[in-house]
């Protein structure tokens, strides 16, 4: 990708969490792209060649969620999903419709820039 940063996909229905989450990822180098609901999410998904990951909030979402989730697996962009409770359900689900790893709040912050990277490169 040259020298040009890496795009993010940040998907969360609350608003401050994807701003502190996008200036968190700004500092560590990345570029981001955010959706707070579907109608934004649908727009991003358009223009896949723009966007290297994504990481996915899926508290406030209903089951329509999954139906993205596919969609970025079938054109391969990696993606980890957010959950807010710890649940064998959620993860199976996550895993289930092409996440490559589920990370339950509170974030641990040096955590997430591990995993950002990993799934980034595959």
């Amino acid at each position: 990708m040259g020298t040009s940063p890496q795009t993010l996909l940040i998907v969360n229905r609350l608003p401050r969490n994807l701003q502190l989450l996008a200036e968190f990822l700004a500092k560590e180098g990345y570029a981001t792209l955010t959706a707070s609901n579907y109608e934004e999410f649908d727009q991003a998904l358009k223009q896949p060649q723009k966007i290297s990951g994504s990481l996915i909030d899926i508290a406030g979402f209903d089951s329509a969620i999954w139906t993205r989730c596919e969609h970025l697996r079938a054109v391969k962009i990696p993606f980890l999903i957010f959950s807010p409770n710890q649940s064998a359900a959620v993860q199976q689900a996550s895993l289930s419709h092409g996440a490559k790893g589920v990370m339950f709040k509170p974030l641990v912050v040096k955590e997430l820039i591990g995993v950002v990277q990993s799934i980034l490169e595959g």
